[in-house]
């Protein structure tokens, strides 16, 4: 098996220029309307433009699409509430409440499957705990909190 090109190389930085100057766009076979997009451009910001293959991005417009209609759920849900009261007037269980927990299941298995999960991004847990430990640490002891200091600006 060939070991994959370095991403440091002069030949995988081309290629990667080369990807990045791509206007990604779903797929015309997945289907989507407005409130997709904004879902679709925040799945699409978790990885470089140039790793997306093309079986990637229909599964990332499958899970845009996914979660605007588990949002929309969600709100309704929140308006009628999480119980119901039949014709009789027993208090019942919202049917909606059980399509918001199918949506956010599929979420999750969708995200495994694109390794967009907290582990597939940042590794195992004992090394997350210790990067976040270092980071409140630092933001503990940040001196531009006293504005004493100029802040940084990105330009």
């Amino acid at each position: 098996m060939a070991r994959k090109q370095r991403v440091d190389s002069t030949t995988a930085k081309v290629a990667i220029m080369t990807k990045a100057a791509l206007d990604l766009q779903p797929p015309a076979h997945v289907r989507m309307d407005d409130e997709d997009h904004p879902y679709w451009a925040s799945v699409l910001a978790e990885f470089a433009r140039s790793e997306w293959t093309n079986h990637q991005l229909e599964l990332a417009a499958m899970l845009a699409r996914t979660m605007a209609d588990m949002e929309r759920e969600q709100y309704l849900l929140r308006q009628e509430g999480s119980v119901m009261a039949t014709e009789k007037g027993t208090p019942v269980v919202n049917p909606r409440k059980a399509i918001v927990q199918m949506h956010a299941g599929t979420i999750l298995s969708m995200r495994k499957s694109l390794s967009l999960h907290a582990r597939a991004q940042q590794g195992e847990a004992r090394d997350v705990a210790k990067r976040r430990a270092q980071a409140k640490e630092t933001e503990a002891g940040n001196p531009l909190d006293d504005d004493l200091l100029a802040r940084p600006s990105v330009q």
